[in-house]
């Protein structure tokens, strides 16, 4: 065993997983993993997924024909939670959800656009505006 350790000493291996090691080798005449019994797959099918990725995206002429994560789930039979894993795993999709917005007045739209003005264009994609405090572009000054 020492001269295993000292042999492949990169390997960081102890004496203890060398004994197991060989004592699995003597019981079953091999180091290989054992075959696990993993459950085959039901919800994520290759059919599955091609019925839930043209349920997902809506055609190019015709916007808002897609469908929601309940409603494929309702359609195909298969759980929610699968049908968002084949969104993510194996379309690779982002879920989101639609919000309402509140329309911008015609006040806030100009302020906005001035605010916009102050950064560089790469920046405002980043950029987003809620409702959580009121804003101005002049910076407020208190007078004494």
């Amino acid at each position: 065993m020492r001269q295993l350790r000292t042999e492949f000493s990169d390997k960081g291996w102890t004496t203890s997983s060398i004994n197991r090691l060989l004592m699995k080798f003597r019981d079953k005449g091999t180091v290989d993993r054992r075959q696990r019994s993993d459950r085959p797959r039901s919800a994520r099918t290759d059919e599955n997924i091609d019925q839930v990725n043209g349920m997902v995206l809506s055609e190019e002429d015709q916007p808002r024909t897609h469908s929601t994560v309940c409603e494929i789930s309702r359609k195909r039979g298969i759980p929610k939670s699968s049908v968002v894993h084949v969104i993510r795993k194996d379309l690779q999709l982002k879920c989101f959800k639609r919000q309402c917005a509140q329309e911008l007045t015609k006040v806030n739209h100009t302020a906005h656009k001035l605010l916009l003005k102050k950064f560089c264009q790469f920046a405002t994609d980043f950029i987003f505006f809620t409702d959580e405090k009121v804003f101005t572009v002049a910076s407020t000054v208190k007078e004494l």
